[in-house]
């Protein structure tokens, strides 16, 4: 084992390293998957509801729009961090019910799909 002197925020630590073998290749992080926003869908419909409280940053669709599962529809801002909400299904935009600007709380209905 190695020793080391390590300064941290103008502190001193004393830290004990074990020699480790260098591995050649890569090595990936996992994915993130973006918060999907999940809803009861019945009779045809779904609502896309807000998976965290925080500010309507954006609404990337429109009344009319088909939507796929899966597709970024809205933005919100949440503790300084911009998180996409997808849709949780296939379908038409039959209803807006956020405003851009606006703040919204968790569950909140975003979108309507019909």
């Amino acid at each position: 084992m190695k020793k080391y002197r390590v300064k941290v925020n103008g502190k001193v630590y004393e830290v004990e390293l074990e020699a480790v073998e260098e591995v050649s290749g890569t090595i990936e992080a996992p994915k993130a998957s973006a918060p999907v926003a999940s809803a009861p869908v019945s009779g045809g419909k779904a609502t896309i509801v807000a998976p965290i409280g925080g500010k309507v940053l954006d609404i990337k669709v429109n009344v009319g729009d088909s939507v796929k599962k899966g597709q970024v529809v809205c933005i919100i801002e949440a503790m300084k961090l911009e998180n996409e909400v997808v849709s949780n299904a296939d379908g038409v935009v039959t209803a807006i019910k956020a405003t851009k600007g606006a703040t919204v709380a968790n569950k909140d209905e975003l979108i309507i799909l019909g």
